[in-house]
């Protein structure tokens, strides 16, 4: 894999301050290193853009093919971890033996697929001029992982800025500086608050309330899932056995805590209802949207998380134009 290095550039720079008399730099001067530092610039902007798509389409390629997702994965661990560190290849083939088992499993090719395919869209949102560019995509891709067979690995419950495809291709900067684009590929909920929700509150509200319903069924659909691959793991187990599997599902804490069966229906499931109304609220209809809380402030009252529903709601009241949009009382009486 070639790399870019902006050493004799540099050197060349070096060489053309030697040059000048030994005294501060004139006007000309600045302005000449100036003009070349925007050359410079522009070169090394293209130089990553081009490499930010030829990685795109190299991830694309190998999400396509578990034999091309195992042996770029290979690939890169050999480069970076091997290559780089000067360390000779005996002691790469010796680590490559002993990943054979885990590669092959059914749960490490169906996380590394759907980590190498959102590592391909990370690039193209990095360099897409506009998001609608990707969006489709991103939408297909978040549907995706709600239908997954296996219980998701660290390739995708860990940011995609840290892979080792990302250290092999020198993106970490890229794919973990923007604040728009969710790193972690499992987290369905970042992704859709980062990019899917904010996309549309400006390009699409009226598709706000799909979208929300469509977020609520991809998350109680992995929910689910989880579960059952709790309850799969618990079958045949005495209490010593069941303690532990219990103890180790809880120490995986971070998204598959959130995405807890109790906790999700007593807390999460709420609050994303909530935010669905809350959009309709403010995008979509003050009228539907009103319609919608009252009652529902009203049958989660006494909820641990009723007294933030019922200051949200009387915010928004507050913040409505006076008049602009009929109270729910007067909607009701009108139909």
């Amino acid at each position: 894999m070639k790399t870019f290095s902006p050493m004799p550039l540099l050197l060349s720079g070096l060489f053309l301050l030697a040059s000048l008399p030994a005294e501060d730099l004139t006007t000309d001067n600045i302005e000449s290193i100036r003009v070349k530092l925007q050359q410079l610039e522009e070169n090394l902007k293209n130089h990553q853009s081009t490499r930010n798509s030829s990685a795109g389409a190299r991830f694309a390629a190998a999400a396509a093919d578990p034999k091309a997702a195992i042996a770029l994965y290979l690939d890169c661990h050999k480069i970076v971890n091997y290559d780089r560190e000067g360390r000779p290849e005996s002691d790469f083939r010796a680590w490559k033996d002993s990943q054979e088992g885990k590669i092959k499993s059914d749960a490490f090719i169906e996380s590394l697929l759907l980590q190498l395919r959102y590592l391909a869209l990370s690039c193209q949102a990095a360099e897409a001029e506009d998001p609608s560019e990707i969006f489709s995509d991103l939408l297909a891709f978040v549907d995706s992982l709600s239908y997954m067979e296996e219980m998701p690995t660290s390739s995708l419950t860990s940011s995609v800025a840290g892979s080792i495809f990302s250290k092999a291709f020198y993106l970490e900067n890229l794919l973990g500086s923007n604040e728009s684009w969710e790193s972690t590929p499992f987290n369905i909920g970042g992704i859709y608050e980062k990019t899917i929700l904010p996309y549309l509150r400006v390009e699409n509200t009226g598709a706000l309330p799909n979208a929300w319903d469509k977020r609520i069924e991809q998350q109680s659909r992995i929910v689910m899932m989880i579960e059952n691959h709790k309850l799969e793991q618990l079958r045949g187990k005495n209490r010593d056995e069941e303690r532990k599997v219990r103890n180790n599902q809880e120490r995986q804490g971070g998204l598959f805590r959130s995405l807890d069966k109790d906790d999700y229906l007593a807390r999460t499931l709420p609050q994303l209802k909530w935010g669905k109304m809350k959009d309709v609220f403010r995008y979509v209809s003050e009228v539907q949207g009103a319609q919608a809380m009252l009652p529902f402030v009203e049958e989660h009252l006494t909820h641990e998380l009723g007294d933030t529903f019922y200051r949200e709601f009387v915010g928004l009241i507050d913040e409505a134009q006076t008049g602009s949009n009929q109270l729910p009382g007067d909607a009701t009486e009108s139909n």
